[in-house]
């Protein structure tokens, strides 16, 4: 089931580049896994991408935009989750 609302929420970056979307916002919003999801992350600076959600909750940001945005595991990182067809 897609999302149908934007959420957002603050995360830390784990080891290798990955994110943990809180359980509340999985339930609410019955994400399952595997689903493809627009992602927005920011701390100084902003990017978007789409990522799927693993069995584990988590989402991967790809290696390019860590890089481009100059984060480390452990960074704290606002995240937002926007359904589908909407920035």
């Amino acid at each position: 089931m897609p999302l149908e609302r934007e959420e957002s929420f603050i995360a830390k970056l784990q080891k290798n580049n990955r994110v943990q979307v809180p359980m509340l916002i999985r339930w609410k919003n019955k994400l399952t896994p595997g689903e493809i999801l627009h992602v927005r992350v920011e701390n100084s600076s902003i990017e978007y991408f789409y990522a799927r959600l693993s069995r584990d909750g988590r989402l991967t940001i790809p290696r390019i935009i860590v890089k481009e945005l100059e984060i480390e595991p452990g960074d704290v990182l606002k995240v937002t989750l926007y359904p589908e067809g909407a920035r």
